[in-house]
């Protein structure tokens, strides 16, 4: 009975005495064959092909929704602010006042105006009175012509001085008036500048009125695009409307600002949108026909390197990448167009600034560019 069972467990033992052996052999082979490294995979490109045509140039601005009518109100004299009497976004009728001053001064000068005219109106009662005696004695002969004349002068320069009095009252009283600023038309105040308190002189803006009923466009114009502008066709998107909306330029500032070197234009609004609110942003879109030959390319395709517009464009044997510089006619939010590259050149038109010059890639052409 032993002997069986030790047969069998010497048998299992040269068997996995020989696997093992397999296995050594196995691993020696392996590590003396050469190692084989994998190539790393070219990284694909978006890529999209160059077609020249005589397409629309199109720029988009900022703007913002403006009242055409829009008035920067002031005091006609200057003092101490004793009330405001309005808010912003407070519509007002015309007439209606806006602030006041302290008028205690104003009030003495037209104390003071007034007894000048009193007394005055006496002088020119008895002058004239003295004129009219002394000519009632010139026929008599109880007094020489002479004397008649003087004292006729002196009536005269009297009535003068009356007639002067009676205009310095009348001013006094204007003056005084004027610390009540009133709203010169019906519309919204926009702004204020003003507190009670403070110290305002003459004719500095201290309340901003607007009309309300008639809205326009207003944007600053780059001087490079003004001198098409007339000829350009304008559109707007204006915040929280969807559709586009036709303009018409209604006027355009003759120079140009000394700060931004820009020119303010003013569009009306071919259909006003319902609900449409003053102070909202605006999108622009001014587009001519092209002069030249050029090509529309997604935005992301366009590289700028101190103000060097330029793209890289693909070798389609090859797949290396080659840098073209190009100029720009035009921008807007997600496509540019520019000129200087021949038909049918691939364009890296997604990721172009991840690039280098001489790599190279596997293209794949980008949706909606076929």
């Amino acid at each position: 009975m032993i002997a069986p069972t030790h047969f069998r467990l010497s048998k299992q033992a040269r068997a996995f005495t020989s696997i093992s052996l397999v296995l050594c052999v196995l691993a020696a082979l392996s590590a003396c064959s050469p190692h084989v490294e994998k190539a790393a995979p070219l990284p694909t490109v978006y890529v999209t092909p160059v077609r020249n045509d005589q397409g629309e140039e199109v720029r988009i601005l900022s703007g913002a929704v403006r009242p055409r009518i829009e008035s920067q109100l002031s005091f006609r004299t200057g003092g101490k602010v004793t009330a405001r009497l309005v808010d912003v976004g407070q519509p007002v009728r015309a007439g209606q006042p806006l602030a006041r001053l302290d008028s205690a001064d104003y009030q003495l000068a037209v104390d003071a105006a007034a007894e000048q005219l009193r007394a005055a109106q006496v002088d020119a009662t008895q002058a004239a009175s003295d004129a009219a005696r002394f000519k009632r004695l010139l026929l008599d002969g109880s007094v020489g012509a002479a004397d008649h004349e003087r004292q006729q002068a002196r009536a005269d320069a009297a009535a003068a001085r009356l007639v002067q009095a009676e205009r310095q009252l009348e001013l006094q009283r204007n003056r005084a008036s004027y610390a009540v600023l009133a709203a010169p038309f019906d519309g919204v105040v926009t702004g204020l500048h003003v507190e009670a308190g403070q110290m305002v002189g003459e004719g500095q803006p201290v309340v901003v009125l607007a009309r309300p009923g008639e809205l326009e466009v207003v944007v600053d114009v780059p001087e490079t695009l003004v001198a098409g502008t007339r000829d350009q066709v304008s559109h707007a998107r204006i915040a929280g409307f969807p559709d586009w909306v036709k303009l018409h330029l209604r006027e355009l500032a003759p120079s140009a600002s000394p700060l931004t070197r820009t020119f303010q234009a003013r569009y009306a609004l071919a259909s006003p949108p319902p609900g449409l609110r003053m102070g909202v942003t605006a999108d622009v879109q001014l587009a001519k026909k092209g002069a030249i030959a050029s090509a529309e390319l997604p935005a992301g395709a366009l590289l700028s390197t101190n103000q060097k517009p330029s793209v890289w464009v693909v070798n389609d044997q090859t797949g290396t990448l080659t840098r073209r510089p190009v100029a720009l006619l035009s921008q807007s939010t997600d496509r540019v167009r520019v000129t200087g590259l021949p038909d049918g050149v691939l364009v890296v038109s997604a990721g172009a600034q991840k690039l280098d010059a001489g790599m190279k890639v596997q293209t794949a052409m980008r949706p909606g560019s076929l």
